[in-house]
């Protein structure tokens, strides 16, 4: 599997916002601008840049390729315009090296020395009709940037998905919980799949259906002793009241 990248988002060059308009009421557009690096060597740095107009995302700088890609309408002509400026091709080689490359050895190691590697538990909530819903959930992990993700029978799971935010610990690192709704009683062998830069490859964890059975079972089976004992109480109850009436 592909190694997990991280993005570095560089807060002095993030929402460049430029206003368009006259009157100040109108278009705008900005642009966001990132270093991803591979998650360990940190040899293959990548240049990007999101540019929006309007809210609206317009097109995007890559080093890796060279050139814009556009995604809109606007966004193709600009992009096309762009990569045939040679000024503007000198400019964004010049930024990567500037901006990312000469700064990367330092944040990866900031990253490394704080690195710490998420803390899983798979568990099962509360039934739902007829539906079960189970949670993963990572803790305790940093850097923030982290891939949850659900198999059945080894293949990947998009729908009955639902993800929370990364959240913050309060510690410096961050916690995240990831849901999937499944029928009971299923013979489907669901997994839950940690990827982070910390973990040299995805971690995968499997749910123990008979886990739960055995809860229900015992559950199940408590109630049936109480059941059972609340019988023998009332036949002696009985007994008694009847042994007592015959005294008298």
């Amino acid at each position: 599997m592909e190694p997990v990248r991280y993005l570095l988002l560089l807060s002095l060059f993030s929402w460049s916002v430029v206003d368009c308009a006259a009157d100040g009421n109108g278009y705008f557009m900005f642009a966001d601008f990132w270093c991803a690096v591979q998650p360990r060597g940190g040899q293959q740095v990548e240049y990007l840049i999101d540019w929006y107009f309007n809210k609206e995302y317009t097109m995007q700088y890559n080093s890796t390729v060279r050139n814009w890609t556009g995604f809109t309408p606007a966004g193709l002509i600009t992009a096309s315009d762009f990569n045939e400026n040679q000024h503007d091709v000198l400019q964004r080689k010049v930024e990567r090296q500037l901006i990312c490359v000469n700064n990367v050895r330092l944040v990866l190691n900031v990253t490394e020395e704080n690195m710490a590697e998420p803390s899983v538990t798979l568990a099962e909530t509360t039934s739902s009709g007829l539906d079960t819903t189970l949670v993963c959930s990572a803790y305790d992990f940093y850097p923030k940037h982290i891939r949850v993700t659900w198999l059945r029978d080894g293949q990947e799971v998009t729908s009955g998905v639902a993800v929370s935010k990364v959240m913050t610990d309060g510690n410096l690192t961050y916690q995240v919980h990831s849901y999937l709704e499944i029928r009971p009683g299923g013979k489907d062998r669901v997994s839950c799949v940690v990827e982070h830069v910390s973990l040299k490859e995805p971690k995968v964890y499997d749910w123990d259906s008979s886990s739960s059975r055995s809860e229900v079972d015992f559950v199940v089976g408590g109630v049936c002793a109480l059941l059972l004992g609340a019988v023998f109480l009332s036949s002696g109850l009985i007994k008694y009241r009847r042994n007592y009436y015959n005294v008298l």
